[in-house]
């Protein structure tokens, strides 16, 4: 018999976690076999992100009590070890209990061999005063304090020294649910009035028609997500919606759009009326858009399995074109805790540098003369981002960078090359967004 409970379905998702696998996959099949609900399913999940996203710091503190190591435990153990620690250091959960709790499943998943060892590794851990921590270097540093691989805490290094500890240590969107509200549906006061009669805490985000909620649960379990009036969406993918500016009637072409979160942004703006093609490489990853589309009640929308760093002939002239290319993700190390942990390959980098090259230059021949372009990351990679947009207009003198339409949130200026958003400056994720004119 499987050991039950969320603590258990936390632990085991982390030994999954180990073998490699996106974390909200891994997290969604084992809540899955769990059968947890309600508080338990968000507790599970609490754990389970925790544990992630500080298990740098988690494996610094642990280590000092282990002389072998934690590579010489087995997964479970390991796993109940950091998801323990991750509780009592920063989920208020008392030390008592997240140390109990612990010993009693290292037990259930029948490793009671190492029941004594656990008790008495956590009770030293729980204690162990971090300021005391004397580092290597300030990479280390940043490993530890801020919970980061080696790769990820030297670029930050490299490029925000002075920044690299609050990027780390910034939560998406202040720790709270971005929405983005549905006008076709409701406003952002009647949703969140709404909202707060059923205990949720909403109040306005930094984008306009975006609310900041406090969830007990899953949002998608509530009426008015699955009667369309809000999607969830960060803030800042958000904005480089808006920052396209598409208009009722228009042809607007999303190249790179699932899940789908900006397609619905747009339709909105859109008011439902026009032609927007949404995109994506895969059947599945569209169909993500088409289940989204149909919820929120949008009629405009024309899904297309579609490569976007290969042109189209069968597209349409369009008025407008965004392009959310695929990139490295370190915008959104808050939102995605295993990014944090990735090795930045060379190879790698040089092969994401050529696909959103070459989708940038098949999202040109899309587009009509004076029509509008928006480029964006969810990544704070300058060579993916200032220098990709510099190379680009040195190549398309046809193209000029243009300010955005929407009202910018503090903390974020329009550059030469676009905006940037850094967590820790601007209390939304780290976003890149170019908006470009093509000449009449």
């Amino acid at each position: 018999m499987r050991p039950a409970g969320p603590r258990a379905a936390a632990a085991a998702a982390l030994v999954h976690q180990e073998q490699g696998g996106y974390s909200n996959l891994v997290l969604d099949a084992e809540l899955g076999r769990s059968g947890l609900q309600g508080r338990d399913r968000a507790f599970a999940s609490a754990i389970f992100y925790t544990t992630l996203e500080r298990q740098a710091t988690l494996d610094y503190i642990l280590s000092r009590f282990l002389p072998k190591g934690l590579a010489k435990l087995d997964p479970p153990v390991r796993a109940i070890l950091r998801s323990g620690l991750a509780q009592a250091r920063y989920m208020q959960v008392p030390v008592p209990a997240a140390v109990n709790e612990s010993v009693k499943l290292v037990r259930a998943f029948g490793k009671s061999s190492a029941a004594g060892l656990a008790n008495a590794v956590l009770r030293k851990a729980c204690a162990y005063d971090l300021d005391t921590a004397v580092f290597a270097d300030e990479v280390e540093r940043l490993m530890v304090l801020g919970s980061a691989g080696r790769d990820v805490a030297a670029f930050l290094r490299q490029y925000y020294p002075e920044e690299a500890l609050a990027i780390l240590s910034s939560p998406a969107d202040g720790g709270k649910t971005a929405l983005r509200v549905n006008p076709l549906h409701t406003t952002p006061a009647a949703l969140a009035d709404a909202l707060s009669k059923a205990g949720v805490e909403a109040k306005p985000g930094l984008v306009p028609r975006s609310l900041l909620a406090d969830f007990a649960g899953s949002p998608a379990d509530t009426e008015w997500f699955q009667r369309g009036d809000f999607h969830v969406e960060g803030q800042a993918s958000q904005l480089a919606a808006l920052c396209l500016g598409a208009k009722p009637g228009e042809t607007v072409i999303d190249l790179c759009a699932a899940p789908g979160g900006k397609t619905l942004a747009l339709a909105q703006e859109m008011q439902d009326k026009g032609r927007l093609i949404s995109c994506d490489r895969t059947p599945q990853r569209v169909g993500l858009i088409q289940t989204a589309a149909r919820r929120m009640g949008l009629g405009c929308i024309e899904t297309a399995v579609n490569d976007a760093a290969v042109p189209n002939p069968a597209f349409p002239a369009a008025d407008r074109v965004l392009a959310d290319v695929p990139c490295s993700g370190l915008g959104i190390l808050g939102k995605k805790p295993d990014i944090r942990y990735k090795t930045l390959d060379e190879a790698r980098r040089r092969e994401l540098l050529d696909t959103q090259r070459a989708i940038l230059d098949c999202a040109v021949g899309y587009l009509k003369p004076g029509g509008r372009l928006v480029y964006s990351t969810c990544t704070i990679h300058p060579e993916e981002n200032q220098d990709q947009i510099r190379a680009f207009l040195a190549r398309r003198p046809d193209f000029r960078v243009v300010e955005p339409e929407p009202a910018l949130p503090a903390g974020m200026e329009q550059g030469p090359c676009g905006l940037l958003s850094v967590p820790g400056r601007t209390g939304m994720d780290g976003f890149f967004i170019c908006v470009m004119q093509r000449a009449e």
